[in-house]
C-alpha cells in the first residue's frame, strides 16, 4: 500500500469514528489569523477562479474540511446548503475544502446540488491541524478564527455575530435564485451564472424578449429585470467602496463587470468607471497594499514584514489603506 492510501484510509476510519490523527500542523487558536487552506482547483466560482483567505477579507468564511468518502461530512451538506441560502447575501462565504481522495467531484456536486464553493488541494486540512472530518472553522471579517468544531455542534450565533461586521460585496456575475420556467431562458441564466458572460446572455435575452411566444417573451423580460436589479446593486457597491476609500476595490469590481459585459454596450459604462477610478491616487495605494495583504500570516511574523508595512505607511500616512495596513500588524 502507498503512504497516501494509508493516510486516506486512516482518515476515513477516524472520520467515521469521530476521532483524528496528528499528521498536520497545530490548529490555529481562536483569535489568531486564519492560514491559507491550500486550494488549487475550484468549483462554483466564476470560470473556476481561485479563492484565498486574503481575498475574502470583509466576509465571514465558513471553511469546511470534508471528503466525499466521509459519511458525517456528507450528512452535513444539507445544513451547509441551508446556511448558504440563508446568509450568502449577508456576507457569508462557505468553502468546502477536500483533496484528491474525493473522486468524481463534479458529478457529486451536481447530485447533491451544492451551491457553495468547493476547493481541492494537495491535502484536506494539514495547514489547520485537522485531525478528523468534518471540521469547520469560522473566520471573521478581519481574517481571524472565531470558532471551530463539528458543523453539527456549531451555534448559529457563530455566524450571525461576525456577520454584523461583514462587508457585503456584489458579485461581478448575477445569480438566479430560481431558474426560469421556460427552459431556453433558464439555459441562458445558467450560462451567465457559470461562464460570467453577461453581455452575450443579455443580448440573447433581449432578442428573446420580443419572441412571438408570449410565455417565452415574458420569461426573458423577467430575467432581464433581475439582471437590471443586479446591475443597480453593482453600481451602488462601486460607489460605496469609493466613498469608504477602497478605490482599488471599486476599480477592480468595475473592471470585472466590464469584462463580463463584453459584447454589449453596457460594457462601456463600466470601462469608463474603471478608467476614471484607476487615475485616482487611491488606486495606486490600494494596488500596493494588496501586495502586503497577500503575504501569508506565517510570513508576517518575520521582522522584515513590519518594516515593509512601516515603509508603506511612510508613503501613505493616512486613509483607508493606511488603516488596513496598520491592522496587518495586530
Amino acid at each position: 500500500m502507498t503512504r497516501r492510501f494509508l493516510i486516506a484510509l486512516t482518515a476515513l476510519v477516524m472520520g467515521v469514528m469521530g476521532f483524528g490523527t496528528a499528521y498536520a500542523a497545530s490548529e490555529p487558536a481562536i483569535g489568531s489569523p486564519a492560514p491559507e487552506f491550500g486550494g488549487t482547483t475550484f468549483f462554483n466560482t466564476p470560470k473556476g477562479g481561485k479563492v484565498t483567505m486574503s481575498s475574502l477579507k470583509g466576509k465571514v468564511v465558513l471553511l469546511d474540511f470534508w471528503a466525499t468518502w466521509c459519511g458525517p461530512c456528507v450528512a452535513s451538506i444539507p445544513h451547509l446548503i441551508e446556511l448558504h441560502e440563508k446568509y450568502h447575501d449577508k456576507g457569508l462565504v462557505i468553502i468546502g475544502h477536500t483533496d484528491g481522495s474525493s473522486q468524481d467531484l463534479e458529478n457529486f456536486i451536481k447530485q447533491k446540488k451544492i451551491p457553495y464553493i468547493i476547493s481541492v488541494g494537495p491535502n484536506i486540512g494539514d495547514a489547520y491541524g485537522v485531525r478528523g472530518y468534518p471540521t469547520v472553522y469560522i473566520i471573521d471579517p478581519e481574517g481571524k478564527v472565531s470558532w471551530t468544531g463539528h458543523p453539527g455542534e456549531m451555534p448559529e450565533t457563530a455566524i450571525t455575530e461576525p456577520l454584523k461586521r461583514a462587508r457585503v460585496s456584489t458579485s461581478p456575475t448575477p445569480s438566479f435564485d430560481k431558474a426560469a420556467s421556460v427552459e431556453k431562458v433558464a439555459n441562458i441564466e445558467s450560462v451567465i451564472a457559470q461562464s460570467g458572460k453577461v453581455g452575450a446572455g443579455v443580448k440573447m435575452l433581449e432578442k428573446m424578449s420580443t419572441d412571438k411566444d408570449a410565455t417565452t417573451a415574458s420569461s426573458a423580460q423577467a430575467t432581464l429585470q433581475q439582471i437590471s436589479a443586479w446591475k443597480i446593486k453593482v453600481n451602488a457597491e462601486i460607489e460605496t467602496l469609493k466613498t469608504t476609500g477602497d478605490v482599488y476595490g471599486a476599480a477592480e469590481l468595475a473592471t470585472a463587470v466590464a469584462a463580463s459585459y463584453v459584447g454589449h454596450d453596457d460594457a462601456k459604462e463600466f470601462t469608463t468607471t474603471a478608467t476614471t477610478l484607476k487615475k485616482d491616487p487611491g488606486y495606486a495605494a490600494g494596488k500596493e497594499y494588496q501586495k502586503l495583504d497577500a503575504i501569508p500570516s506565517e510570513a508576517r511574523k518575520d521582522p522584515r514584514f513590519a518594516k515593509m508595512v512601516e515603509g508603506f505607511l511612510k508613503k501613505y500616512e493616512a486613509g483607508y489603506y493606511a488603516d488596513q495596513a496598520k491592522a496587518l500588524l495586530k
